[in-house]
């Protein structure tokens, strides 16, 4: 990664990425590593010097389910659709989101916010990295910071009808192998396991969302799972991992662009 001064008449491509990271869970004091990485407002990448990869990142989101499905959605959309019966304090939370709602591509659209989309999340016993490839609907019955579970829960099921394991919208072998070949001596690897917790919750949540719209329309979203570590050269670590990470997905995601351009004429 990096980045170079354009002359004036070099006209620059712009990704927009939100980001977003979990709020402190009692009793531990300590902010998780996803809160911590303090990712730069832009960056460039070597095999596309002239796409500028504008990073918004929302504010801590709640360990609360239920916030999680309410909130969300009104990140990753302009008019998302109604749902079930919302959190109390859904409209005071998304106050903290100013600067998140405030991106719209119009007033008039429901097309997403964001070109692309990155959660993180910490996996304290992990000692490596991984990229989530998939997220499941049902089975979050570990309790929450209210200590709520999804026990029950039908919306996804019956409300939506919604499959049972969804998928990002990208080729996520091309993403991987991408990501990991700027990150020689840095344990990151693929997984279709992200724990069925507020983590992997957050996850369908945002994939849902645009399955809803369009199920043949792959969601250009991801999740990032970092070590528990928390110690500077950790956070310097995560933070290199989770831009690459970023990088590795416009890549591909142009790729695909491309390949479609070419396919179409």
């Amino acid at each position: 990664m990096g980045s170079r001064d354009l002359g004036a008449d070099e006209q620059r491509e712009e990704v927009k990425v939100l980001v977003t990271g979990f709020g402190v869970r009692s009793p531990d004091p300590h902010s998780p590593l996803s809160s911590k990485l303090n990712l730069p407002f832009s960056f460039t990448t070597e095999a596309l010097p002239n796409l500028t990869i504008k990073i918004i990142t929302a504010s801590p989101i709640p360990v609360h389910y239920r916030t999680v499905r309410d909130v969300v959605p009104r990140l990753l959309f302009p008019h998302p659709p109604s749902s079930k019966a919302a959190a109390d304090d859904t409209s005071t939370v998304l106050t903290a989101f100013e600067d998140v709602l405030a991106v719209s591509p119009s007033a008039d659209t429901d097309e997403p916010r964001f070109d692309l989309v990155l959660h993180i999340g910490m996996a304290a016993p992990r000692k490596y990295f991984t990229m989530e490839t998939c997220a499941h609907r049902d089975g979050y019955i570990g309790g929450d910071e209210a200590g709520e579970t999804m026990e029950g829960d039908d919306l996804w099921r019956h409300g939506y009808k919604s499959p049972e394991t969804l998928n990002p919208g990208f080729d996520t072998e091309d993403v991987w192998k991408r990501w990991k070949e700027e990150l020689m001596g840095v344990d990151v690897r693929p997984s279709n396991d992200a724990g069925r917790f507020l983590c992997e919750f957050i996850y369908y949540t945002s994939l849902v969302e645009y399955w809803r719209r369009d199920p043949e329309k792959g969601a250009r979203v991801m999740f990032l799972h970092v070590p528990g570590a928390i110690e500077d050269v950790d956070v310097e670590m995560g933070r290199r991992v989770a831009l690459r990470l970023i990088g590795a997905m416009v890549e591909s995601m142009r790729r695909e662009k491309g390949a479609e351009g070419k396919a179409e004429r």
